[in-house]
């Protein structure tokens, strides 16, 4: 069965009643107005799927109607079937100008209107379902966090979604659209790997890209991300197009899980910068201190390394209060 909200707006009296009552027979809900000033009245204040509209009406005729109409409602949420005696071509041209989605002819054709509803009203639905499905995959992203990134590999362009750019540390409109943007701000050390699983992928050798590796933030140091994506090929196996996303890592990468303190990655980080530093600059000067925490076995062995590890991190956390802000701690693995 049909369904819709339907508004028939006709200044003949008998057209307008004869047209609602076989659309209601045909499952619609229906309302009628005589004009264009009821009919504006009554979609301000009743929601409709679709309105049949007549063009010849006093007062407000339906060109000056649906002008009206679109300056609020866009045509692909409140579709406008113009109803016309004219069979000149200017009246049609005129109608889709002024935002018509379609039109029929009087005398009306009762079968051809009802295709025509059916139409509108199936890509309105369409379109409500894709905007839906569209705020919903939006919604995801948003909570999974991730930067998104689309490569068109026939262009060689790349798609770097808002989020992408701001885990760089860059605004929407600070980062090209090349892929260089990407590869060129890979760790040194990281290069290889990653382009060998990328060629690997491309390839068909993996049936994904994954790669986890060091990218540089706008600050100068580099996060840990993983990256993760799959290519679209052409029927003769070529890609061409690898679209995936990215997810910063860098608290779980550098980060001790059980002391929360800077792991061996971040520490080597550190003293490598504090030495190009004192190259830079020969007044900048750091210290190295090894802590030693003796006998932690016996510790474990007499009550359990649960507790050893609560020693860890009461330890830990000492030695973290007691530091500056431009100090750090590592523990040893």
């Amino acid at each position: 069965m049909p369904f819709g909200t339907l508004l028939v707006v006709d200044d003949n009296e008998a057209n307008r009643d004869a047209l609602s009552r076989r659309l209601e027979l045909k499952g619609y809900r229906v309302a009628v107005a005589p004009g264009g000033e009821q009919a504006l009245a009554e979609i301000a204040t009743a929601p409709y799927d679709l309105v049949l509209l007549d063009v010849e009406m006093p007062g407000l005729s339906g060109f000056d109607v649906i002008a009206r109409l679109r300056a609020r409602w866009p045509a692909a949420d409140l579709p406008v079937i113009m109803v016309t005696a004219r069979s000149d071509g200017a009246a049609i041209v005129e109608a889709f100008r002024l935002g018509a989605n379609d039109y029929v002819t009087k005398p009306l054709d009762f079968p051809v209107v009802l295709a025509r509803i059916a139409t509108q009203l199936e890509h309105k639905r369409a379109i409500a379902a894709l905007r839906e499905s569209e705020e919903r995959y939006e919604l995801a992203l948003r909570g999974a966090n991730d930067g998104l990134w689309d490569w068109n590999m026939v262009t060689d362009r790349v798609h770097w979604s808002a989020r992408w750019k701001a885990m760089l540390g860059y605004g929407d409109e600070e980062i090209g659209d090349s892929p260089d943007e990407w590869l060129n701000r890979v760790h040194p050390d990281d290069r290889g790997a990653v382009q060998l699983a990328l060629d690997a992928h491309l390839a068909g050798v993996a049936e994904y890209f994954e790669s986890e590796h060091r990218i540089l933030h706008r600050s100068g140091s580099y996060r840990w991300v993983r990256c993760r994506g799959a290519a679209v090929r052409s029927t003769a196996g070529r890609a061409t197009r690898l679209a995936g996303s990215l997810t910063d890592v860098t608290d779980a990468k550098v980060f001790d899980a059980l002391t929360g303190l800077p792991n061996r990655f971040l520490f080597i980080d550190l003293i490598v910068r504090a030495i190009k530093r004192t190259h830079r600059r020969h007044d900048q000067v750091f210290a190295l201190l090894a802590v030693g925490l003796d006998r932690l076995s016996v510790v474990a062995d007499s009550v359990g390394p649960s507790m050893a590890d609560r020693l860890l991190v009461a330890v830990a956390q000492r030695l973290q209060a007691s530091l500056r802000c431009t100090d750090v701690v590592t523990p040893d693995d």
